[in-house]
C-alpha cells in the first residue's frame, strides 16, 4: 500500500481479528516520490488491488531492478479473447517521459489492442462494496511505428462516464477523483471517429482507498509518555502508539479517541510500579491529563510546581511515597475549590 506518514516514523501494528495470533516474517518499505499518485487524506492509505503488465509476452513478474520503486508488475491472469498483443524493442522505449512514475521499460514495450479494430478495448473489475473507492492509473506508450497518415486517438469511458479523450501517446491517465458507487467497473477505450488505428493499453494500476479511522496520538503526548517510560524504566508492555488501536491502549492509560480529533492521553495510573527518584517534568507535558496516580511508589523530593501546568487535572494521587517539602499553593487552592481531588 501507499501511505504518507504524518510523523517521522511509522507505527506498524498487527492485530488478532479473531483468526489467530498475528505474526510477521518480513517488512518492506520503499520511498516514493511525493508527486506520484493523487493526493489523499492523511487518514487514508492506497492499497494496490491490481497492477498488470497487460501486453506481457511472458509469465514473468517485473520489479526491481526493472522498476526503480520495486513495484511488482504481473501479467494478466488470462488474455482476453478480444485482445491481441503488440510489442516493440525495449531499446525503443524512452521511460524518462513518464517521470516521476517511471514504469519499467519492459512493461511499456508491450501493449494490448482489440482484435476487432472497430471494437472498444475493455477491462473490468469487481468491487466488494458499492461504497468502495478506487483510483485508476493507465499507462499508454506507442509500440508501433505509425505512418504519416496514421493516427491513434480514443476516448476513455468508465461505466458510461467520460473520463478522458486521448489524442497523443505516451501518456499516463488517472482518475482525479475516486471512482465509487458500483459493484462492477468497466473501462472502455473507444476509437475516436477521426482515428485510423484502434486504442492500445500497456499497463494498469488500481488502488483502493482504505480509511485509517483512528489517528495517531498527538506527538507531544507520545514524546512525553515515552520519556516517562525511559525515566522510570517502566516494566510494562508499552509498544507502538499509546492510544490506538483503542483495544490495545497502553496499560494504565486512558485516552480521548472520538474519531474526529487527535487522540490525547487523559488518564495515567502508575501506582505500585516501583517508581524511584523525583517526579519527572515530562508529566507536565501531558496537558490533557485529568487523572494521575503515582501512589504507592518510592518517589522522592518535593511535589514540583510544574504540575500546576496540568490545567485539566481533576485527580492527583501521590500518597505512600517518600515525598518531602510543601505542596504548591495553586494545587492547594484548586483542591479547596473542589476542582482537584488531591
Amino acid at each position: 500500500m501507499i501511505y504518507t506518514p504524518s510523523l517521522d516514523y511509522i507505527q506498524l501494528c498487527l492485530v488478532n481479528t479473531g483468526n489467530g495470533t498475528p505474526f510477521i516474517s518480513t517488512i518492506e518499505l520503499r520511498p516514493l516520490n511525493s508527486s506520484m499518485y493523487v493526493p489523499y487524506s492523511a487518514k487514508s492509505a492506497l492499497v494496490n488491488v491490481y497492477r498488470f503488465d497487460l501486453g506481457s509476452i511472458t509469465d514473468l513478474e517485473y520489479r526491481y531492478k526493472s522498476d526503480v520503486y520495486d513495484r511488482i508488475w504481473t501479467p494478466p491472469y488470462e488474455l482476453s479473447s478480444d485482445w491481441r498483443r503488440l510489442s516493440t524493442s525495449v531499446n525503443n522505449v524512452n521511460i524518462s517521459i513518464f517521470n516521476p512514475y517511471t514504469p519499467p521499460a519492459i512493461v511499456m514495450s508491450t501493449a494490448v489492442t482489440p482484435v476487432n479494430a472497430s471494437a472498444p478495448l475493455r477491462f473490468k473489475w469487481e468491487a466488494d462494496n458499492v461504497n468502495d473507492r478506487y483510483y485508476l492509473y493507465m499507462y499508454f506508450y506507442e509500440v508501433e511505428e505509425l505512418a504519416a497518415n496514421e493516427t491513434r486517438k480514443f476516448n476513455i469511458i468508465v461505466n458510461d462516464q467520460f473520463l478522458y479523450g486521448l489524442a497523443r501517446l505516451p501518456e499516463i491517465i488517472y482518475s482525479p477523483a475516486p471512482l465509487t458507487g458500483y459493484r462492477t467497473y468497466t473501462i472502455s477505450l473507444s476509437k475516436a471517429y477521426n482515428s485510423t488505428l484502434p486504442p492500445i493499453l500497456n499497463a494498469i494500476e488500481i488502488y483502493q482507498v482504505i480509511d485509517l479511522a483512528q489517528s495517531e496520538t498527538k506527538q507531544d503526548d507520545v514524546d512525553s509518555i515515552t520519556n516517562i517510560k525511559k525515566a522510570y524504566r517502566v516494566d510494562r508492555n508499552w509498544q507502538g502508539d499509546p492510544c490506538v488501536p483503542v483495544n490495545y491502549t497502553w496499560q494504565g492509560l486512558n485516552c480521548s479517541v472520538d474519531g474526529n480529533n487527535i487522540p490525547r492521553i487523559t488518564s495515567l495510573d502508575l501506582s505500585s510500579s516501583e517508581l524511584t527518584g523525583k517526579i519527572d517534568s515530562s508529566f507536565s507535558k501531558l496537558t490533557m491529563l485529568q487523572y494521575l496516580d503515582l501512589s504507592n511508589n518510592s518517589l522522592t523530593g518535593p511535589l514540583p510546581d510544574f504540575l500546576i501546568q496540568l490545567r485539566s487535572l481533576k485527580v492527583l494521587k501521590v500518597g505512600k511515597n517518600k515525598l518531602t517539602g510543601l505542596v504548591p499553593n495553586e494545587l492547594l487552592q484548586r483542591s479547596k475549590k473542589g476542582s482537584l481531588s488531591l
